[in-house]
């Protein structure tokens, strides 16, 4: 009896965890990697851009989120790279490749991806350009059930899967003071299929992936020859949920040092620091929750490494605005 029950009530569970109003991960620190959120902004450095970044959210909850990705970007073409850049290799066209893999795990449940990115990368003024990019790859959804926890420990739980293919788009718009950037992620909204035992949820019986769309802005305000001020604003959009706004700024000293502040709307309050050496940059960011579940948790860490490879043995372009 108690074997069937689990049968009936685990197809449940994985009916109500996809469709969370927000599937994605949390990110604090997107705006020092916006290729998490836009494949538009793959290879826009003159270096080969590369990130690892650990998150853990709402520390003391138990089964509380947490999330691991790794990311590298570059453009094609050596061109880019050399300090003897025309005027007219400066305005040319050029192309651009990436790949994400990312794990997220809340309690019995993850969700595990991999992508690969191409973006083109276009002139629309001297100091002004516009890349358009595609990424695809495939989205895991599985639901653990050895971390099921029943009132009879006995009780066992069936575990599984489902594979599915996945793409995003995105648009960025930028220059040497500010950037625009739309996107949209899981786009193919496709279904999620659970089978377990005799118990079959076929072609996911409403398990699907929600549609989440981005606008992103942000602009540069030089303070003086070393200090700059980078306010930036990001609103999130799947549905049924309300709109997600999160407000940013970040304070740099010249390519070095920078401390920032952000305030996800009535949800938490962010402070981050950061430190660029060489081509390591280090950041962490620390959320203390506004909501009412702040009461229960110790809130949120995220840590961000990240190395700028140098394409040929030529100085890095200096990382001065983002």
């Amino acid at each position: 009896m108690k074997r069937a029950l689990t049968l009936l009530l685990l197809p449940l569970l994985l009916a109500a965890a996809p469709l969370r109003a927000q599937q994605q991960a949390q990110y604090s620190q997107y705006m020092n990697n916006n290729y998490i959120l836009n494949p538009g902004t793959t290879g826009v450095e003159d270096y080969i851009d590369a990130k690892l970044s650990y998150r853990t959210q709402w520390t003391g909850l138990e089964g509380a989120p947490k999330t691991y990705y790794a990311s590298i970007s570059s453009s094609l073409g050596k061109w880019r790279t050399t300090s003897k850049r025309t005027l007219r290799d400066r305005r040319r066209p050029f192309h651009a490749l990436g790949a994400l893999m990312y794990k997220d795990e809340t309690g019995p449940t993850s969700r595990t991806a991999a992508y690969v990115s191409y973006a083109y990368n276009l002139v629309l003024r001297p100091n002004l350009r516009a890349a358009l990019g595609v990424s695809a790859g495939m989205q895991q959804f599985a639901v653990d059930g050895n971390k099921l926890q029943f009132f009879d420990p006995t009780t066992v739980a069936a575990s599984d899967a489902s594979l599915v293919p996945d793409a995003s788009v995105g648009l960025w718009v930028y220059s040497s003071d500010f950037y625009v950037g739309v996107s949209g992620a899981q786009l193919l909204g496709n279904k999620l299929d659970f089978s377990y035992g005799p118990t079959s949820l076929g072609a996911g019986a409403g398990n699907y992936l929600r549609r989440h769309y981005f606008a992103t802005a942000g602009v540069r305000v030089p303070l003086s020859d070393d200090w700059s001020l980078v306010p930036s604003v990001l609103v999130k959009a799947v549905k049924p949920a309300p709109l997600s706004v999160d407000l940013n700024a970040k304070l740099k000293y010249q390519d070095l040092l920078w401390v920032g502040v952000s305030w996800r709307a009535f949800d938490s309050f962010v402070t981050m620091v950061g430190l660029s050496y060489e081509q390591f940059t280090l950041g962490y960011s620390y959320d203390a929750g506004l909501s009412e579940l702040a009461g229960y948790h110790g809130g949120s860490h995220e840590v961000l490494l990240g190395l700028r490879l140098k394409k040929k043995a030529q100085v890095v372009c200096t990382n001065r605005f983002w």
